[in-house]
């Protein structure tokens, strides 16, 4: 009975990501059609092609990489050293209380003044502001609940603070940062309002803006918009397929503690 619920509740999930998949490679009637189709009657490459010749998708790839990759970094490396300052805990929370749309208008402006507008690192830092928050929430506990004997061990032994707290520290929250490392990586992948206030320049623009195109205000390409879409997602299905156990353990671990 659990097995049948399971795999219902799985199917239910899953099924957006299969219609997804298929939709690129129907024809734009055929998206519309009236019963709907399950299986693409006359697949065709057509729209796969279009996005990768046309709209040259693998640099909005390339550009999302760019931007999620040192965001994953830098949370991490922040989000590991949370437990030493409560202020900037509070701080960096108060702030999530804010909706993106309503904080991007000060960022540009600020960034704007810096002479960052249309850089990759403006971006990141912004994108930064949102995923510290979360990693904040979920390593500051764990790190806490580190013995501080084990530290102090490392003390006598010669090792600097910093020492204790790479050499002895880290390894041990390997399993709670790959788990937090590959959410952010998701989100700082997708995203989309920092992106499209900070870049206007379309060479530099991620996977995430680049999709926009595809939808007016009177007409929208579905069938390039599911093509893009199933490209786009695949290097975070990927990475979540190859780190599913260490993340499923991790999140345990975290359950447990």
């Amino acid at each position: 009975m659990f097995s049948v619920l399971g795999f219902a509740g799985v199917a239910i999930y899953l099924f957006p990501i299969y219609w997804m998949l298929i939709s690129g490679f129907k024809s734009s009637a055929e998206i519309f059609a009236n019963p709907p189709t399950f299986f693409p009657r006359a697949p065709n490459l057509d729209a796969f092609q279009s996005v990768f010749v046309q709209e040259n998708i693998a640099r909005y790839l390339r550009n999302s990489i760019i931007i999620a990759v040192p965001v994953t970094l830098l949370t991490l490396a922040l989000g590991s050293m949370g437990r030493l300052v409560d202020v900037a805990l509070v701080m960096v929370l108060l702030l999530q209380v804010f909706p993106e749309a309503l904080i991007a208008t000060p960022i540009f402006i600020i960034f704007k003044s810096m002479g960052l507008l249309n850089t990759f690192q403006a971006v990141i830092l912004a994108t930064t502001s949102k995923t510290l928050a979360f990693a904040l929430v979920i390593l500051r506990p764990m790190f806490l609940q580190v013995p501080s004997d084990l530290e102090e061990a490392s003390y006598v032994d010669g090792c600097t603070r910093f020492q204790a707290f790479w050499r002895i520290v880290l390894p041990l929250m390997r399993a709670p940062l790959l788990v937090v490392g590959a959410i952010c990586f998701a989100q700082a992948y997708g995203e989309f309002v920092y992106p499209i206030t900070l870049l206007n320049q379309q060479h530099l623009q991620p996977g995430s803006v680049g999709i926009y195109a595809f939808i007016g205000a009177e007409f929208a390409d579905w069938h390039r918009v599911m093509a893009f879409a199933s490209i786009y997602v695949l290097p975070i299905l990927a990475l979540f397929l190859l780190l599913q156990r260490n993340i499923v353990s991790g999140l345990t671990a975290g359950a447990l503690k």
